[in-house]
């Protein structure tokens, strides 16, 4: 092939449009690696690696190719590098070929003689793109801070994009955190040709038809396979790999599954679990996932077992770190600690990939939820019936708690919001988020934010709504910059998606018994104590026990929040400090690690990402960067296990 293609990890900057001789401003850290003219248009782009096109057609990849040889087959190439894979499936397909392509990737794709350029980012978006328009020209970057070198775009916080994202709001918008600032959706595609800009979405799940089966065997044997297929993906190469192992469903079965397919080929899977340094118990769930994730390990003699300890890092630290990096607030400041350091110690034993079960609640451990009222919506009585029967029995769900399921979708919001806290849950947005009810108001959202979305839709819709609603290509984007770790998720693969929802509701809770697909998927391959595990994994759960040490400066931090016009009018500030002078039973009585600290430490770290902004130090954590290489202080603890 006669095109030298560049597939970079490093950030790349572009633009395009009538005249484009400008030049970022600032010290942008890249060097221009390829300009082109064609009438009153010129392309140019930035990157740190550089590329030479030579028949007016390139790509930059971010990320990678799944399936490669399977690729190769298709389209009936000698082995290539993957982006010449995807040069060569733009070739075959044209404005297609993200359908006939899998993997965790962004890129950018240029025909100089159709005078076209493409941006796009598979269907879960693990890599980010983002894009700006001023005038004429569109400039686009893998991230927010680069755009922001251009002349005319200035870090101007989006109130709008703010206040949604305090209340929750379930759909997704190309909007940033910076007016001006836009990203492309996942699985979307944003074209540039005769002086139009289109954004259309090529990955339309909607449209997967129900697969009809005989019988729940067979829909078990599917998931098996395709799930085995997005693990193998993902585990071909020579480098070590790691996986996150909790205690639940989806990552053990992300584990077990590596382990299984690298045993083939004689090679280890390092996992890694995090668990609480202090014993929390929490009415219903179980707290230390530890001995769980150790039965997992135990049971494949190739898994190399790792306990990292919650708590090494102060709260603070994280949120200056990866808001700078993420260039957006981080929205679980209490999860970080043990993701980045699991990514450090991952980064210590020469792992470049690290397998998680992100989407897993969605795809192969779905519940069931809603089943009943597809069955009702599809006339199917008999089944209806036999399946509320099995719910009741094995669930065991009280009746009362059925038919609330059933009417729920046609009872008026105020009706849901009124029930819902008589049950104890919580559901309006001001139960949840700590965003002042005037600044929700101004931007047009409602009581029930969370709500807003279900109504009457089915379990499909619902569960699409859930993995489209996240953005976790910032996040895996920091994590890849601090530590070099990529995170993958299998669960989440393209065809895993497409096959679970392709699968009957009913099958996802056969008998009355809750993720029963993956639960029979998985029969003599996890343990069984984990396996028919029905309570949930709760981690951090000594949280609380930790940030003790942070309170006086949480308070701090609130009251110099209060001297910012736009955190002020956004944030209830006296609500957050009266949540941090609660005593630790207080915090736990208003919901704890489930609803006190969750909706506290978001407004904690999108005050400290707008203060910093208003006073020009958001992106700069050079600072931090000497704690980088070393825990805060000495309880982080690891321990090998190996099964």
């Amino acid at each position: 092939m006669d095109n030298v293609t560049g597939r970079l990890d490093a950030p790349f900057f572009g633009v395009i449009g009538q005249g484009g001789r400008g030049t970022p401003d600032g010290k942008i850290g890249l060097t221009q690696a390829y300009s082109c003219v064609f009438g009153r248009f010129r392309l140019s782009v930035w990157t740190s690696v550089a590329f030479v096109p030579s028949d007016g057609q390139c790509v930059l990849l971010s990320g990678r190719i799944f399936g490669q040889a399977e690729l190769q087959r298709e389209l009936g190439t000698e082995p290539a590098d993957e982006s010449a894979l995807l040069l060569y499936a733009y070739r075959e397909w044209g404005d297609e070929f993200p359908n006939h392509v899998h993997g965790d990737y962004a890129f950018v794709l240029w025909d100089a003689n159709m005078h076209r350029l493409l941006l796009g980012r598979d269907p879960l978006g693990f890599r980010p793109l983002y894009f700006s328009r001023r005038g004429s020209e569109l400039i686009f970057a893998s991230g927010v801070s680069h755009l922001l070198n251009w002349p005319g775009l200035a870090a101007r916080p989006n109130e709008r994009h703010i206040a949604r994202w305090l209340a929750l709001a379930p759909e997704p918008t190309t909007e940033t955190f910076f007016e001006d600032i836009f990203r492309l959706l996942p699985g979307t595609m944003l074209s540039v040709e005769d002086e139009r800009i289109l954004v259309r979405r090529f990955w339309q799940p909607e449209s997967v038809p129900l697969l009809r089966l005989h019988d729940s065997r067979e829909y078990v044997e599917g998931v098996v396979d395709i799930f085995e297929r997005a693990v193998r993906d993902r585990v071909t190469g020579t480098s070590p790999m790691g996986s996150q192992l909790s205690g639940g469903l989806d990552s053990s079965s992300v584990t077990v599954t590596a382990a299984r397919l690298l045993c083939q080929e004689g090679h280890r899977l390092c996992a890694f679990t995090a668990v609480p340094e202090h014993a929390v118990e929490v009415a219903g769930r179980f707290t230390d996932e530890g001995p769980l994730a150790a039965a997992v390990a135990a049971s494949y003699p190739n898994i190399d077992h790792v306990l990292v300890t919650h708590g090494a890092y102060s709260t603070f630290f994280l949120i200056d770190l990866f808001n700078a990096i993420q260039e957006e607030p981080i929205l679980n400041p209490s999860n970080y600690g043990w993701a980045y350091e699991i990514c450090r110690g991952a980064q210590r034993r020469g792992i470049e990939t690290l397998l998680i079960g992100q989407f897993g609640n969605f795809t192969i451990s779905y519940s069931g939820d809603g089943a009943l009222q597809s069955l009702l919506r599809e006339g199917r009585v008999t089944a209806f019936a036999r399946l509320a029967h099995n719910l009741h029995r094995e669930g065991p769900r009280r009746w009362l708690s059925l038919a609330h399921e059933v009417i729920r979708p046609w009872m008026p919001i105020r009706a849901r919001h009124a029930i819902d806290r008589l049950r104890g849950k919580f559901s309006a947005t001001h139960e949840y988020s700590m965003i002042r009810q005037e600044f929700a108001r101004k931007h047009e959202l409602g009581l029930m934010m969370l709500e807003n979305d279900r109504g009457r839709s089915d379990n499909r819709a619902l569960r699409l709504s859930a993995l489209r609603r996240p953005d976790l290509g910032p996040f895996a984007s920091a994590f890849r910059q601090l530590t070099g770790v990529g995170m993958s998720d299998p669960t989440g693969d393209r065809r895993v998606i497409e096959y679970c929802l392709s699968v009957p509701v009913e099958y996802y809770c056969e008998k009355g018994v809750p993720r029963s697909l993956i639960r029979n998927a998985m029969i003599g391959r996890l343990p069984e104590q984990v396996r028919s595990e029905r309570h949930k994994g709760l981690q951090s759960a000594d949280f609380s026990i930790h940030f003790e040490a942070e309170r006086a400066e949480a308070l701090a931090e609130v009251g110099r929040m209060r001297h910012v016009d736009l955190i002020a009018h956004a944030v209830d500030l006296p609500a957050m400090e009266t949540m941090l002078q609660m005593s630790p039973p207080q915090a736990d009585a208003n919901g704890g690690m489930v609803g006190h600290w969750p909706k506290l430490l978001r407004a904690l770290s999108l005050g400290r990402f707008l203060r910093r902004l208003e006073c020009g130090t958001l992106f700069s954590f050079s600072e931090l960067l000497p704690s980088i290489a070393a825990p805060a202080d000495q309880r982080v603890a690891e321990s090998d296990n190996t099964g």
